[in-house]
């Protein structure tokens, strides 16, 4: 029944929560929207609501720092991680 009702929405640049107006709130129960500020983006978008629970994050790498990937991948604790991954090829780097 989770998997039913839960849902996948986009916000696009991400600079932590505050960027979009978003309270976030970590319990023993899990990740939580706390709150959604007033006339935010993420009240205007209208899908993110309080109370809601968080289950996981997708971070797209294209249009991060340099070294910022790793940075993020390097402090993550003991958690599961889903790749995407494009197979190496062509002039990519490294």
């Amino acid at each position: 029944q989770e998997e039913e009702e839960a849902r996948e929405i986009l916000l696009p640049s991400w600079q932590g929560s505050s960027s979009h107006g978003i309270t976030i709130d970590q319990t023993d129960a899990g990740v939580f929207v706390k709150r959604v500020q007033q006339n935010s983006p993420a009240a205007k978008m209208g899908v993110v609501k309080e109370g809601d629970q968080l289950l996981s994050a997708t971070v797209y790498f294209d249009q991060l720092q340099a070294g910022e990937g790793a940075q993020l991948l390097s402090s993550m604790g003991h958690h599961t991680l889903g790749l995407r991954l494009l197979p190496k090829g062509g002039d990519r780097a490294p």
